[in-house]
């Protein structure tokens, strides 16, 4: 998995925008189970309508990044 400071830098490279939000919402380990059970679709569409559209595009990429799905392509 990246670590948080690449996924700030390829969503800001990609969308044009990075919200740390974001990140750490998905990222921050839940008391009742590992942190993996927060990358699902639920949670993206959540943070969607809690942060905006933009927001959930950036959830989504953080998704396909930590499943490598998606990976940082150097300049």
């Amino acid at each position: 998995m990246p670590k948080r400071q690449v996924h700030l830098k390829v969503s800001k490279k990609i969308l044009g925008y990075a919200n740390p939000i974001v990140h750490d919402i998905l990222d921050t380990r839940l008391p009742i189970s590992e942190h993996r059970r927060s990358h699902n679709p639920e949670t993206i569409i959540l943070i969607g309508k809690l942060l905006g559209k933009d927001c959930e595009r950036e959830a989504w990429l953080h998704f396909l990044m930590d499943y490598g799905l998606y990976r940082e392509v150097k300049d």
